[in-house]
C-alpha cells in the first residue's frame, strides 16, 4: 500500500500530535507492503521530517500571535486551500493508494481513501481556551470539508463517543485505536537522572506536571493545591508556554510557593524520561483530553500518576492511578499529601502504572491502523 500522509505536524514541536505521527509512521514503514511518502504542503519525500528546533518555533509562534486575528485567519486559510491544490494534483497521478490526513479536518480531495484522525474535540467543547483564529479557522472549513473522509481513526473510545453525540457521525465509521508511550519512555538508573537535574538546574525530588501550559490543563487548580498541601515538596512544569491567560503565575508573586515552582519550556523526549524516573508523581489535573499520553509515558518510567477521573484519562489509566476531581483543589492537596508521604502507595502505583503502560504498544497500534486503512481502500473498490 502506498500511503500519503500529511507531514506538516512532523515540522513543528514535538508535543502529542507530532508525537502520535512519528510513532505510528516509524512502526507503519516496518510493515510489508506499505510505502510511506510524506507531504509537507509543497514536496513529498520519502523520508520522515525533522521535527523544529524548540526555541526556533516558540519564537516564531510568538511572532504570529502578535498578528490580528483576522490577518492570521486570512493566511491560514490562504495556506489550506493552496495545500489542497497541491495535494489533489498530487493524488491525481494514481501515485497513491490512500492519504492519511492529521491535522484538523480531511481536505478537499476525493480521487483516493482519505482516513482523519480526529484526537479530541476541544475546538469545540472547549473553543474559548483555544486563540480565536484557531477557532475561525476550524468552523469554517469543519463542515465544508468533513464529507471528504472515507473513515475516521480516533485514539479513545470518549472521542469516539463525542464524534458520534457532538459531530453526528456514526460510529461505523469511526475506529479507535490507542497510543502508547514511545519505547525510549522506560526508568533511568540513578546517576544519569541526578546528572540531567544537575544540567536542568532541578530539585532532587519534585513533583511534575507535563504538557503545554494551556486553559485545558487546569494548572489554577493545580497551583491553589499545591498551596493548600502542608508538603513543601517543589513542583515541575514541563512543556512549551502553549496559549491563553496566565494569571495563576501572577498569583505567585509574593507566595512563598512561588519559589518552589520550577518552569522548564519545552524539553526533549530523553530529557523528560529523566523527569518521569526523577518525580515522586505525575499530576495531571486536566479538565479534558483525547487521550491524555503523559499518563502512560510516566507509567512506563515508574512514576505514580494522580489524575483526573474526566473525559479518556479513566479509559487509559485503567486502575494504575490515583483520580482526582478537577474542580476539587483540596481533593487534589489530600492526594499529593498522599503520595508523597507514603511510600508504600507510591510503589503500589508505580508496579501499577508499568503493567499499565505495558498494555499499549506502538506496533500494536500500528497493526490496527494498518487494517483501518485496508479497510477504507477496499471499501472504495
Amino acid at each position: 500500500m502506498k500511503i500519503l500522509v500529511n507531514a506538516i505536524p512532523l515540522k513543528g514541536l514535538l508535543t502529542g500530535i507530532s508525537r502520535y505521527v512519528r510513532q505510528l509512521y516509524t512502526e507503519l514503514e516496518k510493515l510489508p507492503g506499505v510505502s510511506v511518502s510524506y507531504f509537507d504542503g509543497l514536496r513529498v519525500t520519502d523520508r520522515m521530517p525533522e521535527q523544529a528546533d524548540s526555541m526556533t518555533w516558540a519564537i516564531s509562534r510568538k511572532a504570529v500571535w502578535r498578528l490580528p486575528d483576522s490577518v492570521v485567519f486570512a493566511a491560514r486559510c490562504i495556506h489550506q486551500l493552496l495545500f489542497e491544490a497541491n495535494l489533489r494534483r498530487l493524488c491525481g497521478r494514481g501515485s497513491f493508494d490512500l492519504y492519511h490526513e492529521t491535522t484538523f479536518f480531511p481536505a478537499a480531495l476525493y480521487s483516493i481513501p482519505q482516513i482523519l484522525t480526529i484526537y479530541d474535540l476541544s475546538l469545540l467543547k472547549y473553543a474559548s481556551s483555544h486563540p480565536r483564529e484557531r477557532i475561525w479557522f476550524y468552523n469554517f472549513f469543519r463542515k465544508r470539508r468533513m464529507p471528504f473522509a472515507s473513515r475516521i481513526l480516533t485514539i479513545s473510545d470518549f472521542i469516539k463517543g463525542e464524534i458520534n453525540s457532538s459531530l453526528g457521525i456514526s460510529p461505523e465509521f469511526v475506529d479507535t485505536v490507542h497510543l502508547a508511550p514511545a519505547p525510549l519512555f522506560s526508568k533511568r538508573n540513578t546517576g544519569e537522572v541526578n546528572a540531567a537535574l544537575r544540567r536542568l538546574a532541578l530539585p532532587q525530588e519534585f513533583l511534575l506536571f507535563v504538557g503545554s501550559l494551556e486553559p485545558r490543563k487546569n494548572l489554577p487548580k493545580l497551583i491553589e493545591a499545591m498551596k493548600i498541601a502542608r508538603s513543601n515538596i517543589p513542583l515541575v512544569l514541563a512543556g512549551w508556554e502553549g496559549w491563553g491567560d496566565k494569571e495563576w503565575l501572577q498569583t505567585l508573586k509574593g507566595s512563598p510557593l512561588r519559589d518552589r515552582i520550577f518552569i522548564t519550556g519545552h524539553v526533549s523526549e530523553e530529557d523528560l524520561a529523566f523527569l518521569y524516573s526523577a518525580a515522586k508523581a505525575l499530576v495531571y489535573p486536566s479538565l479534558y483530553e483525547g487521550f491524555g499520553l503523559p499518563v502512560l509515558e510516566a507509567m512506563a518510567c515508574g512514576c505514580p500518576v494522580i489524575c483526573s477521573k474526566v473525559a479518556s484519562l479513566p479509559e487509559v489509566a485503567g486502575d494504575a492511578a490515583l483520580f482526582i476531581d478537577p474542580a476539587d483543589a483540596e481533593g487534589l492537596a489530600q492526594k499529593i499529601e498522599l503520595i508523597v508521604n507514603d511510600q508504600e502507595v507510591r510503589k503500589k502505583y508505580e508496579i501499577l502504572g508499568k503493567a499499565r503502560a505495558n498494555y499499549f504498544s506502538w506496533k500494536k497500534n500500528a497493526e490496527n491502523t494498518f487494517e483501518v486503512f485496508m479497510k477504507a481502500t477496499q471499501n472504495r473498490k
